[in-house]
């Protein structure tokens, strides 16, 4: 099992509103994250992520939790393009890589903006950055 896999509650984010704007996110989908990551610093088991790493298949399976219920799965090609349709719908091309068995690092464009970022496990603690058009957004993770 990679040191990036198992189940994640957020425990703090930064950032996500400016984030969404530099995506150009859409209403009302924008203020449901913003809503759902502000309840998580209330409630952390409210807010989960779940990372599966397949060697043999060559995937990563990302799963998101809204109080206990799978609201969203996506699924990467290690090393390739993927074409994907976000949790808001729109559809991004990108690629996924795994560095080492603690590190994610992705690109990814949904219209015309740019993102890149890594998810990274270091002991029981998960840190995702993301940036887009020079905004940066951070959350962290405890594993569960």
């Amino acid at each position: 099992m990679a040191a990036i896999e198992g189940k994640w509650k957020l425990i703090s984010s930064s950032n996500i509103a400016e984030f969404h704007d530099a995506i150009k996110t859409a209403e009302p989908f924008k203020s449901k994250v913003i809503e759902m990551k502000e309840a998580a610093k209330n409630d952390p088991d409210s807010y989960l992520e779940e990372l599966e790493v397949d060697l043999k298949e060559n995937k990563v399976v990302r799963r998101i939790f809204v109080k206990g219920e799978k609201k969203f799965e996506m699924e990467f090609d290690i090393g390739k393009e993927n074409e994907i349709v976000g949790p808001d719908g729109r559809t991004s091309k990108g690629r996924c890589d795994l560095v080492g068995d603690n590190r994610i690092t992705f690109t990814n464009k949904v219209e015309d903006v740019e993102m890149q970022g890594q998810m990274e496990a270091k002991d029981k603690t998960l840190t995702v950055t993301i940036t887009a058009n020079g905004v940066s957004a951070t959350e962290i993770f405890t594993k569960i």
